[in-house]
């Protein structure tokens, strides 16, 4: 099951588990890409569906603390809460059968780190947000265990104290949209993609994958747009291999296809341990340069190697993926 982490100061912490909600903040219509930033927002929580876990990093603190549950969809409403600012991308919390009463501090986690153990907790990354980020789910076993270790277990839960009313799910009807209905940013398309994947949705086009990632943070100071993983239909938690996804709200050029390729490589070298059959990658955009589609179709002929180009259409609200070749 999937777990994401959010990134707050401890008053607004206290307010998030007494009232049972969690938000980004709000994008001042004056700033400058005040939309760009309201869809990169949004592709945050589309990925975050019910019942996945939420855990809190607190900055001052720096500690992680646990464990409660998404409830329902996500939801924009700028009602007061916190004191300091509005909020307004929110998602309501709910209990879990945990209840720690001792956090898992910084140290503890890059322990994990150097041991092998995580590698997608990243609070500093490439884009520059990390209000929240999502783990992968054997990561988040490795983190539950570990709190399982410093904490008896127990059937005593949190209580929220103060539940946030339901609200309607609305927080798509703000991304932002061409006048001919295309996604506007790319931020766009990823928040209508994380929303397909986290429905289960492009099986037919990438198989029977288990797990999902957005921002995947690496060593090259940049992030994975997508990371698709695939369990072991036997042992799902076992992962037996993985798709590096790249998108491009317009045009897929030869810089976009070199930095894909280059995120295959880090990905052999460092996380795969050089087994190639064990990483697919797959280009998305709304059209291709002839040059990248030219060198695909040679990297398939002479090494055998095949990288997926799919065009993407926006058609009666859904995203609809087509091969290219």
């Amino acid at each position: 099951m999937a777990a994401h982490i959010f990134v707050l100061n401890e008053d607004n912490y206290q307010v998030c588990v007494r009232k049972g909600i969690v938000g980004l903040p709000e994008v001042s219509p004056d700033a400058k890409n005040a939309s760009n930033t309201i869809d990169g927002l949004i592709s945050r929580l589309s990925l975050i569906k019910e019942n996945d876990y939420i855990l809190f990093y607190i900055t001052g603190k720096k500690e992680l603390r646990g464990l409660w549950k998404a409830c329902g969809d996500a939801f924009y409403d700028e009602t007061p809460v916190w004191t300091d600012k509005i909020y307004p991308f929110r998602y309501r919390l709910s209990n879990t059968e945990y209840s720690f009463e001792k956090p898992l501090h910084l140290h503890d986690i890059f322990d994990l780190q150097s041991a092998g153990k995580i590698w997608t907790f990243a609070l500093n990354r490439a884009s520059g947000s990390n209000a929240v980020f999502s783990i992968t789910d054997t990561e988040f076993s490795v983190l539950l265990n570990e709190y399982f270790k410093i904490n008896p277990f127990s059937i005593k839960r949190n209580i929220i104290m103060e539940p946030y009313p339901v609200r309607q799910p609305n927080l798509f009807e703000h991304l932002h949209f061409t006048p001919a209905q295309e996604p506007k940013y790319e931020y766009t398309l990823m928040s209508l993609l994380l929303r397909d994947f986290a429905q289960r949705r492009h099986v037919e086009t990438f198989g029977q994958y288990t797990d999902f990632l957005p921002y995947v943070p690496t060593n090259l100071q940049t992030e994975m747009d997508i990371l698709l993983l695939f369990g072991s239909p036997s042992n799902p938690k076992e992962i037996v291999s993985y798709d590096v996804l790249e998108l491009k709200r317009d045009l897929f050029d030869e810089k976009a296809l070199k930095q894909l390729i280059g995120y295959e490589s880090w990905f052999i070298q460092k996380k795969v341990h050089g087994d190639l059959n064990m990483v697919r990658t797959t280009a998305i955009a709304a059209r291709f340069e002839p040059s990248v589609v030219a060198y695909v179709q040679k990297r398939k002929q002479i090494e055998d190697k095949e990288i997926k180009l799919l065009r993407y259409e926006y058609r009666d609200n859904a995203i609809q993926l087509l091969p290219v070749c």
